[in-house]
C-alpha cells in the first residue's frame, strides 16, 4: 500500500510545486507591468491556478511576496556580481558598473522597489532588502577598489558609499519618476558624475589609461 501511495504523494508534491512558481512567476509579471498592488484573486488568474491553491502555498499576500524576493534573489544573484576585473583601466569599469545597474534595474526594478517599500513594516522582506543593498556595495566595493586602495580607510569608504548611492535603484527611482530621464540619459549621467567624482577626489592618482588617451 505504501508503494502505491508514494507516487501519488510524490505527484501533488510536484504540481504543488509548479503552482507555487506559477504565482511567483505571476508576481513578477504583474509587478512589471505595473499591476499593483496585488490581490490574490489577480495572481490566482494570471498563473492559472485557483484561489485556494495559491492559500495551500502561501500564508497570504506578505509571505507571497517574501518567497518571490527570495526567487527573485535566487534567479538574478549573477547581477549582483562584480563584472569588471579591479585591474581594468577605470573607464572601463565605470562604464561595466553602469551598464550592469541598468541591467539589475531593467529586469528587476519594479521587484526592488515592491520590496523596499514593503520592507518598512515587514521584517523578513527588509532582511532580503538588506542583503541586496549589501550585495551592492560590495560591487561598487570590488569595481572601485583600486581607487579606495589609494585613500585612508574612512576616505575610501566615504568613496564608495557615494558611487553605491549615485548608481542605487532608490537614485534610478528618482532619476526615471520625477525627472523623467531615460535609461540612455541615466547612462550617461552616471557615467560622467563617476568620472567627475574619481577624478577630482583628493587622494586618488590620475587614471593612466585615460591619460593616455587624452595626449593621443
Amino acid at each position: 500500500m505504501g508503494t502505491d501511495l508514494k507516487p501519488a504523494i510524490d505527484g501533488r508534491h510536484a504540481r504543488r510545486a509548479r503552482s507555487r512558481i506559477a504565482v511567483i512567476d505571476a508576481v513578477f509579471a504583474l509587478v512589471r507591468n505595473g499591476k499593483i498592488p496585488l490581490t490574490v484573486e489577480g495572481l490566482a488568474e494570471h498563473a492559472g491556478v485557483s484561489v485556494s491553491s495559491v492559500f495551500r502555498n502561501f500564508d497570504g499576500l506578505d509571505d507571497m511576496q517574501r518567497q518571490a524576493f527570495d526567487v527573485f534573489r535566487e534567479r538574478y544573484s549573477k547581477l549582483f556580481d562584480p563584472v569588471a576585473p579591479s585591474t581594468s583601466p577605470r573607464r572601463q569599469r565605470v562604464t561595466q558598473h553602469v551598464k550592469s545597474r541598468l541591467e539589475l534595474l531593467e529586469a528587476a526594478g519594479p521587484i526592488l522597489q515592491i520590496a523596499r517599500h514593503r520592507a518598512l513594516d515587514y521584517q523578513p522582506i527588509s532582511e532580503g532588502v538588506a542583503r541586496s543593498r549589501s550585495q551592492l556595495s560590495d560591487q561598487t566595493r570590488s569595481h572601485f577598489s583600486t581607487e579606495a586602495a589609494q585613500l585612508t580607510p574612512a576616505e575610501a569608504s566615504n568613496l564608495i558609499a557615494v558611487i553605491d548611492a549615485l548608481t542605487s535603484p532608490e537614485a534610478y527611482d528618482v532619476l526615471r519618476a520625477a525627472h523623467g530621464r531615460s535609461d540612455r540619459q541615466i547612462a550617461q549621467s552616471w557615467t560622467r558624475s563617476i568620472e567627475a567624482i574619481l577624478t577630482g577626489w583628493p587622494g586618488i592618482e590620475p587614471d593612466v589609461d585615460t591619460g593616455k588617451e587624452s595626449m593621443a
